[in-house]
């Protein structure tokens, strides 16, 4: 019997603080206000777990009126600030400087064209699309409820970031649908106790 020796896998994640330095240093200095560092942050975390289904940092996500945030993200950019990594001048958080990690490869090619490709939205664009999203309104049950944390499991419905997905995808015709009983379903509820 021979024993097959274990694949590595990347368990490469950012934590808190180098995943905003990590963004921020990718950013214009005239693009890197808060709403934009948290939606980009949102993001970045949530297609690449669609895509790579695993998390992409230690970062949690609460769902607020303005739409996905880091959760604490501004007592995070205070003590950011205070420990000389970033200058907060009025909206705009400037990096002083580098996250404190070796970025994979594989990770910085994922990450870095959907930094820039979500840089160059507006803030109005980028909140419109963060409430879009299915997780943002899993979380707040269609925009009644604000403040939870978003679960990161949730981003694997985000079908929004798979450009190969086209609206004919969705389409069926009514004959090709399996036949069912309307007797033998089963009513499903749900309820969250959050």
């Amino acid at each position: 019997m021979s024993i097959k020796p274990k694949k590595a896998t990347n368990t490469f994640q950012f934590e808190v603080e180098d995943f905003i330095l990590y963004i921020l240093n990718h950013l214009e200095p005239d693009k890197s206000d808060k709403i934009r560092l948290n939606k980009i942050a949102f993001f970045t975390e949530f297609a690449y777990i669609y895509f790579n289904h695993k998390p992409l940092s230690k970062v949690t996500y609460a769902a607020i009126d303005k739409g996905a945030v880091i959760d604490g993200y501004d007592l995070i950019l205070k003590r950011m600030s205070k420990e000389g990594k970033i200058k907060i001048d009025g909206y705009f958080v400037r990096p002083l400087t580098d996250p404190k990690v070796n970025i994979p490869k594989e990770v910085a090619s994922f990450t870095e064209p959907l930094i820039k490709k979500y840089s160059i939205f507006t803030n109005d664009e980028l909140i419109g699309l963060s409430h879009n999203t299915d997780s943002y309104k899993i979380t707040t049950s269609n925009e009644k409820r604000m403040g939870k944390i978003i679960d990161k499991d949730l981003a694997l419905l985000e079908t929004f970031f798979d450009n190969s997905i086209t609206n004919e995808d969705y389409t069926c015709k009514v004959r090709d649908l399996p036949a069912f009983d309307r007797n033998k379903l089963v009513r499903y509820e749900f309820s969250s106790k959050l």
